[in-house]
């Protein structure tokens, strides 16, 4: 049998118009003693986009990001990029995500050399 403690809530949605409305569905990747937490945020009219925080240890956000870092730019995406997943492979930060253009539900995805 697998035994889960729950601990607390650690996020909630915020006054900044990205996430006014929710925040949910993270991903994390850990760097040293760091932890990157990527995360579903929905602002009015349920757009969504992406968010970003540091955590020291599961628990201790010391950075939270005011404004998305990676929100609705193409038409394939024009009414979400949500649920990210990340992962690190050769030098490479892979984030991939859902692309929702209000019809479709595509997997996209984004890189990036550093966090």
């Amino acid at each position: 049998m697998v035994t889960v403690r729950r601990e607390r809530v650690l996020m909630e949605a915020t006054e900044h118009e990205f996430e006014n409305q929710a925040v949910l569905n993270p991903t994390v990747v850990q760097q040293g003693d760091t932890l990157h937490m990527f995360y579903r945020a929905v602002k009015e009219g349920n757009y969504s986009s992406i968010g970003y925080c540091k955590l020291e240890g599961p628990l201790n956000i010391i950075e939270r990001r005011n404004s998305p870092i990676l929100f609705p730019e193409h038409d394939y995406e024009i009414h979400g990029t949500e649920d990210p997943r990340i992962v690190f492979l050769d030098d490479t930060y892979f984030m991939f995500y859902t692309a929702y253009d209000g019809r479709n539900a595509l997997i996209a995805y984004a890189t990036s050399k550093d966090l």
